[in-house]
């Protein structure tokens, strides 16, 4: 294991000794995780660095940014090292220049103006031709933005300024903003060499681009960079040079080590945090108010403590049995006990479940209709469940269980999650608890996160619990309907799918799916998606649980202090890491 280890991280062997027996991602007890600052205080000084968590759960294996599944921070839309244009701000919905100074949007392109001031870590200046590339790379690999390219049909580069020239037949000027705050701009002198050499016969060897791990000094246009990684955490340290720090003043972020920890459980990074070992949290962490002792608070001082922004689902296959019946959908969604799953499974952190798909509070609600949400809509109703069975033609036996259209007793559906995830855990006993009571038996499945994902992605399974769109964005909700309701993604069960997982179809959703995004009329788009909202609540292509923040964000104030809050927002609640949200790190001030 020590040899294993020892392949991870370019630090000095000093701290070998005494970390390793946590190194190993096993469970660190507590006297390991009280005495871990002290042993790491000499060469990161607590005053000057900042710890967070829960943005990664595996040992360190690649900080590829092509890799489909790297590792923090290069993974999700974490801007510490590489750099978007622009970055999404969830809390008033705008979209804010990063590496771009401004866009201009017609109804063919959106022009992107370069801030000329931007440059790598080298000294070097980002260029137009490293946007190009970057967008280039996209289009020829299968990376996560790939399938983006359906909706370009070129990008063009005048100047300083970088054209996105719309596909004439899938026009989708959503997906394109989505684009421009989710793409990470690399430096072409360091990846086309890596292209290039994985070029044979005129194909790209995609898996021989994957082997290079970008882990020693990588290139990077953000504020901090790879400084050192083992197999229970990754280091990063301030850029110097940082171009960035114009838009400050100056001033550099405070701290100069940003460290992610990695801990096999939520129990563990919570223990973390109590003890000031972690800074910064994305874990679920229950009963939030009671951590006031251990100066641990969240987003806001009251209910639901965090800022909602996605919707986690039991994701249903719909094309198997039982579930394609749409009767039978509905009874379930009727069956599901949503006020106990917020009280229990996540200490109130959700505001009440509404019907449908659409958030109603913040920038969705003004496509919320609670007319149709009260008429189409559902609730925990267990007489009302039991009566769209009955009346769909099933029955219950003597001992009050299921039974099928024929006479038949219709077999216990499996519900899984990852192990460990212990907020989601908890939500899927209280559903099994809720169709116990029409009938229904379960198996509860929590599986490792492969195996999960996996089984989502080959179809694979009754219900699972995801959350498809897990981020509030320019595209959003667009952009949660077409990932659990455009049959343009559907494949059959067996064969691999990224969106709609359920294998739903429904030829007037599609229709509307096609058409929000070319609506610029307020009212026609407010119409259009009060009618795809509609067909969510008839069809009940998934089952919507609960409301979650796009990520959880609780913080210490043990060791740094004036993080954003709900009371001083002036960064949005997205761990100094995501989007916009890392204009924290300019801010934050340590404890004195």
């Amino acid at each position: 294991m020590l040899r294993k280890c020892l392949q991870f991280g370019r630090v000095a062997s000093i701290l070998l000794t005494g970390m390793f027996v946590c190194a190993a991602f096993t469970a660190c007890d507590d006297k390991t995780e009280e005495t871990q600052p002290s042993v790491e205080e000499s060469l990161y000084p607590r005053a000057q660095t900042l710890y967070i968590g829960g943005y990664d759960w595996a040992p360190p294996s690649s900080f590829n940014p092509l890799d489909g599944d790297p590792n923090f921070p290069i993974d999700g839309n974490i801007r510490l090292m590489y750099e978007s244009l622009f970055a999404y701000n969830l809390l008033d919905g705008t979209t804010e220049p990063m590496l771009a100074k401004s866009y201009v949007q017609t109804d063919s392109s959106i022009t992107v103006e370069l801030d000329e001031r931007a440059h790598w870590s080298n000294g070097e200046k980002v260029t137009v031709d490293d946007v190009l590339y970057t967008f280039y790379l996209d289009s020829i690999f299968p990376t996560p933005r790939h399938a983006v390219w359906q909706y370009l049909d070129k990008v063009s580069a005048n100047g300083n300024q970088i054209e996105f020239l719309m596909n004439k037949s899938e026009k989708n000027p959503l997906v394109l903003l989505n684009l421009l705050s989710e793409t990470s701009i690399l430096p072409k002198s360091v990846f086309k060499p890596i292209v290039e050499a994985s070029k044979k016969g005129g194909r790209y060897n995609y898996a021989n681009v994957l082997t290079f791990k970008n882990d020693s000094t990588p290139v990077v246009s953000g504020p901090y960079n790879l400084d050192s990684y083992y197999p229970d955490k990754i280091v990063l340290k301030r850029v110097e040079n940082y171009w960035g720090n114009v838009k400050h003043g100056g001033k550099a972020p405070a701290p100069l080590y940003v460290i992610h920890t990695l801990y096999p459980g939520n129990n563990h990074f919570n223990n973390a945090m109590n003890k000031g070992n972690l800074d910064v949290s994305s874990i679920f962490m229950p009963r939030i108010w009671e951590k006031k002792r251990d100066d641990i608070r969240s987003w806001s001082l009251k209910e639901p403590y965090h800022y909602p922004g996605s919707i986690p689902t039991l994701f249903i296959a719909t094309t198997t049995t039982p579930f394609n019946d749409v009767a039978f959908r509905r009874a379930l969604a009727h069956a599901i006990n949503f006020e106990k799953i917020k009280a229990v499974a996540v200490s109130n952190y959700t505001d009440p479940v509404r019907p449908g798909f659409i958030l109603p509070f913040g920038q969705e609600s003004k496509y919320f209709n609670e007319e149709d949400a009260e008429k189409y809509g559902y609730s925990y109703d267990i007489e009302k469940a039991k009566k769209i069975l009955n009346d769909a033609g099933y029955s219950w036996d003597n001992n009050g269980l299921l039974l099928n259209k024929e006479g038949l007793p219709v077999r216990p559906l499996s519900i899984e999650c990852p192990n460990g995830w212990t907020d989601w855990e908890d939500v899927i006993k209280v559903v099994a608890e809720s169709f116990k009571q029409i009938g229904i038996s379960t198996n509860q499945r929590f599986v490792e996160y492969a195996e999960w994902d996996k089984d989502l992605r080959y179809g694979k399974f009754d219900l699972a619990m995801k959350t498809q769109t897990a981020d509030l964005s320019a595209a959003t909700p667009w952009t949660r309907f077409d990932q659990v309701m455009n049959s343009k993604s559907t494949k059959p069960v067996g064969e691999e799918a990224f969106a709609n997982l359920g294998r739903f179809s429904d030829p007037k959703a599609d229709s509307l799916l096609e058409l929000i995004p070319s609506l610029t009329d307020s009212t026609a788009l407010k119409n259009a998606y009060r009618a795809l909202n509609r067909i969510f609540m008839e069809k009940i292509p998934v089952l919507p649980l609960m409301y979650r923040p796009t990520q959880y964000y609780q913080f210490s104030t043990k060791h740094w202090t004036n993080f954003p809050t709900e009371e001083n927002p002036y960064a949005p609640p997205q761990g100094l890491v995501v989007g916009a949200g890392i204009k924290a790190l300019w801010e934050i001030k340590p404890v004195q």
